[in-house]
């Protein structure tokens, strides 16, 4: 819920969401028992209540609970008079967790959405990649399964980072040091990433350019893919690779942030000590 309106029915303005206390942030879990994962869904539910009392499920600073609401007819449909958003749901990378504070960071650029309120982080398994074509970047599908890891606090220029919960699981990763911007090296790095199923990989890359950077921008390392493994199953890097860890010498350096539209395998990346100062976490 991102705001609120009344309904004019009859000549009597309504405000269905006053009486029963819906308020901006609110998620809408539930219609009845029909789960409302888009604005449709809601639309389509309140079709079927022919104007009658509905419960909704709704999520409120991570409480549970449920309102009992009675929609207004306008003209061929129905309305609570509220105004919603459907949730943004995309492919990201995980770049680095911190295990002692159970942080972490991931994606290297700003979600795009001016009214960000919170969110949630899902392991989720890749199922397909859809190559890039000239003057249109591939893309990682994947699919979200079990229950949320984690919630997202922070959506900055640098990604978005927060804070895991205790079904995060840290089993199968691996801890490295990292570099500051200034003992980044041209030459040689690797970028971890999945591109099927689960399993993280480690590709080739060969950095090409190091931008000296004085303040936050998602743009200062810039590379080539040279790994015929990632070249000949994704064409490169692909939209869903973004925070994919970029490491050096055994130490993450930096996360993938964007792609060439007219080559596949030139990309970008952050420095990986952006994404920790948006954290909260102070370099010396």
């Amino acid at each position: 819920v991102v705001g609120t309106y009344g309904i004019y029915s009859d000549g009597i303005l309504h405000k269905p969401w006053d009486n029963d206390n819906i308020i901006e942030g609110d998620k809408i879990l539930k219609v009845d028992e029909n789960e409302v994962l888009s604005c449709d869904d809601l639309l389509d539910g309140l079709l079927k209540t022919n104007g009658k009392k509905v419960s909704l499920l709704l999520l409120r600073n991570n409480v549970v609970i449920t309102k009992e609401i009675t929609p207004v007819r306008k003209d061929n449909t129905y309305s609570l008079g509220i105004y919603i958003k459907d949730a943004i749901l995309g492919v990201g990378t995980l770049t680095y967790y911190v295990k002692d504070a159970n942080i972490y960071g991931s994606l290297g650029h700003r979600i795009s959405t001016d009214s960000f309120i919170s969110g949630k982080i899902y392991d989720a398994t890749v199922d397909e990649i859809i190559k890039p074509i000239r003057g249109q970047a591939g893309e990682k599908r994947a699919t979200i399964y079990g229950n949320s890891i984690g919630n997202v606090e922070i959506n900055s220029d640098t990604g978005v980072q927060g804070i895991t919960n205790s079904k995060f699981n840290n089993d199968n990763m691996t801890l490295l040091g990292f570099k500051v911007k200034e003992e980044v090296n041209l030459g040689k790095a690797q970028i971890w990433t999945c591109i099927s199923g689960t399993k993280v990989n480690k590709y080739d890359i060969e950095i090409t350019k190091l931008v000296k950077q004085d303040e936050k921008d998602v743009k200062g390392i810039i590379y080539k893919v040279v790994d015929e493994k990632l070249i000949d199953k994704a064409g490169g890097i692909v939209q869903g690779m973004s925070g994919s860890p970029i490491v050096q010498d055994d130490k993450i350096i930096g996360a993938v942030t964007h792609v060439s539209i007219n080559d596949a395998t030139i990309g970008y990346g952050i420095y990986i000590e952006w994404m920790f100062m948006d954290m909260g976490i102070n370099i010396k």
